[in-house]
């Protein structure tokens, strides 16, 4: 009997050891998120992902196996505090970092430092254009270029009537929130060379005047400001807020020749609609300033709904915390990765509580 026992008491204590080391040889991760900023409803949609989908592979796993800390600067304009958020990223050692740079030219030396140590890098949203070799794996964004594009389009069908019509120059105007990020910069340029592809493809001039980035950057103006058919005026303020996106708007706005305006992301299309409180001259019919906006957002919506805002481009961002996190799980257990475009759509009130729009849009 002391022998049966004995023989128990040892297949006990061989598979409590057993479930001990069992338990300890399951995997665990730790990413690390910093992201361009918390300052817009848009970011509190990709963090809204990011969770749901870390809560999901958890249940799955039937532990704790993914942990994360999702960070982001006061505003997108504050370089310094991501500088700060990011090297904290560093520190804390993670297996991967999820990463969408403010302006990618601050991290190079930060970038550099993350290949020495082996953490890879995935981009989300904007990414890190131009990072050094080996230091992002792979990018879960929007191709903004094409989202720009697709909003010149949007806008056109709706005014290429008006500019036939026109029996001098019109405007076009184009608040972007800033002049150093990818996803905005690309947007603006992908809206402005397409405005020129339209309007050269109809037998039209186009000038394009205003901030520098962009003028530069663009596929080049066809006729000089006297002769264009059409003026593409583009205005970026000092700092990323809504009311400085308003300052610069309202400039466009007041001008007699405008027809349309666009803001390429969700603060200068709020700008947009802040602006137009006080003027106006915004709306749908054939007399008004057809505003297009980039994003989402209460604002956005209800201005679309009400017509001040004819139409906007919506990213997905609750999928673009989502792909991310299956991203970094992946690289961190050394699997390859690739670019994911996470999409776009134009949408206006025709279509805005269509399924495939409605359940991008956020408040």
């Amino acid at each position: 009997m002391k022998k049966v026992f004995s023989l128990v008491l040892s297949l006990i204590l061989v598979l409590g050891m057993f479930a001990v080391a069992t338990a300890e040889e399951q995997p665990t991760y730790h990413f690390e998120i910093v992201s361009k900023g918390f300052q817009s409803t848009y970011w509190q949609a990709v963090y809204q992902g990011t969770s749901a989908r870390v809560e999901e592979l958890n249940a799955e796993a039937g532990y704790e196996m993914i942990t994360f800390n999702f960070v982001g600067p006061d505003s997108e304009s504050d370089i310094a505090q991501q500088v700060q958020q990011f090297t904290s990223a560093l520190n804390a050692a993670p297996d991967a970092i999820g990463f969408a740079a403010v302006d990618q030219s601050a991290f190079m030396e930060l970038l550099e430092r993350a290949v020495e140590e082996g953490i890879p890098i995935i981009g989300f949203d904007s990414g890190v254009p131009g990072a050094p070799e080996g230091a992002v794996y792979a990018n879960a964004s929007t191709d903004n270029y094409a989202a720009g594009a697709m909003a010149a389009d949007g806008m056109w069908e709706k005014i290429k009537d008006r500019v036939a019509a026109a029996e001098g120059a019109v405007r076009i105007g184009e608040v972007n929130q800033e002049a150093t990020g990818e996803s905005v910069t690309q947007r603006g340029l992908g809206f402005i060379d397409r405005i020129i592809e339209l309007a050269t493809e109809a037998g039209y001039g186009v000038a394009v005047t205003g901030n520098e980035f962009y003028v530069g950057n663009c596929s080049g103006s066809t006729a000089s400001e006297e002769e264009a058919k059409i003026i593409i005026e583009v205005r970026v303020p000092s700092q990323t807020t809504v009311e400085l996106c308003a300052t610069e708007a309202s400039v466009i706005l007041n001008k007699e020749d405008t027809i349309a305006i666009f803001g390429s992301n969700q603060t200068a299309a709020e700008g947009v609609v802040t602006a137009d409180d006080s003027l106006y001259v915004c709306g749908t019919s054939d007399d008004s300033v057809i505003a297009v906006g980039f994003d989402s957002g209460a604002t956005l919506k209800a201005a679309i709904r009400n017509g001040v805002m004819y139409g906007a481009i919506t990213q997905a961002p609750v999928s673009i915390g989502r792909i991310t996190v299956d991203l970094l799980l992946a690289v961190a257990q050394g699997e390859e990765v690739a670019d994911t475009d996470t999409g776009c759509a134009f949408y206006t009130v025709d279509n805005i509580d269509d399924e495939e729009i409605a359940q991008n849009l956020y408040d």
